[in-house]
């Protein structure tokens, strides 16, 4: 990862290099594109806004001719809006940390225009649900035909669930751009101020109100039902997750204990997402109330929330 790192800040030709790369790679392999997004951040965190937007640009004229060549059948300039459209929000991301250098304020600004957007598609879109469910039916019905499960069924299920997959889309793209911001500060950190990201991430911490709003929203939800307070309550959840694996993190550095607690927790994440994320995000709105790591010693609580990103 250093290697990569290093390379890609050498020049810029290297970082478009990389970036369009990891890029082209991600049309095959999806996971891989994480690493693109997470150079941009690493450009915009060391540089500045104008740089990485500039290696976004180069890099994505690049994919849209590597895809141009690659999947004759896509549109013209579908690589070139793929690449801005991924990469764009990591930079003004990473630019929002850059300036605020509070990872805390940073991450809640992303989820409050997550929200809004949520909100706003909600208002935009007249009839959502049966958008949702005709686009997964175009998705995935032919790969059901000729299963047990026809296309009824199928139908059923994306009728049930469409109340609810705008926000737990806009969940899931708050989720990989934070990773990438993360990497990217990871990088950044690990090549100019080593031991820093450790230390910011360890104290990461959203407070009780935050996390009073969420279980509100929650509450809400589940019992009004009120699927779009649902939606909301889950990108918050978000927030809280990565709450909670910050505090694994601290729990694991104050006690001394050893990394395969660490590992074991990832390895969860990879076998049992939902459950795990469950699980993390609960603990993470727990630890928001018992501030677990003021009662581990000098140092663990919140000293890293707000440390210098810009080395």
């Amino acid at each position: 990862m250093r290697v990569l790192a290093e390379f890609a800040m050498k020049s810029r030709s290297r970082a478009v290099g990389a970036v369009s790369g990891f890029g082209v790679a991600g049309l095959f392999l999806p996971p891989v594109a994480l690493l693109s997004s997470a150079l941009i951040a690493l450009v915009g965190l060391r540089i500045g806004l104008r740089q990485a937007l500039l290696v976004m640009v180069l890099s994505a004229v690049v994919l849209g001719v590597a895809m141009f060549v690659l999947i004759p059948e896509a549109p013209l300039f579908a690589g070139v809006v793929a690449g801005v459209v991924q990469w764009a929000p990591v930079a003004l991301l990473a630019e929002l940390l850059r300036r605020t250098i509070s990872w805390r304020m940073t991450l809640q600004v992303a989820a409050a225009v997550a929200g809004i957007g949520v909100l706003a598609v909600h208002l935009l879109v007249p009839d959502l649900e049966s958008t949702w469910a005709e686009a997964g039916m175009a998705l995935l019905g032919p790969l059901v035909e000729g299963s047990e499960t026809g296309p009824q069924e199928l139908e059923a299920g994306l009728r049930r669930a469409a109340p609810y997959l705008t926000g737990l889309l806009a969940g899931i793209l708050l989720l990989s751009l934070t990773l990438a911001v993360l990497l990217g500060r990871y990088w950044q950190a690990l090549l100019y101020n080593p031991g820093a990201f450790g230390e910011e991430f360890r104290g990461l911490q959203f407070g009780r109100m935050l996390s009073a709003v969420t279980l509100l929203l929650a509450g809400i939800g589940h019992l009004g039902p009120v699927p779009v307070a649902t939606e909301l309550a889950f990108i918050l959840a978000v927030l809280f997750f990565l709450q909670g694996i910050a505090l694994m993190h601290a729990l694991t550095f104050r006690q001394g204990m050893s990394s395969f607690w660490l590992v074991g927790m990832y390895v969860l994440l990879a076998l049992a997402m939902p459950q795990m994320f469950l699980l993390l995000a609960t603990i993470g709105v727990i630890d928001a109330w018992a501030d677990i790591r003021s009662r581990l010693g000098p140092g663990s609580a919140q000293g890293g929330q707000d440390s210098d990103n810009n080395p």
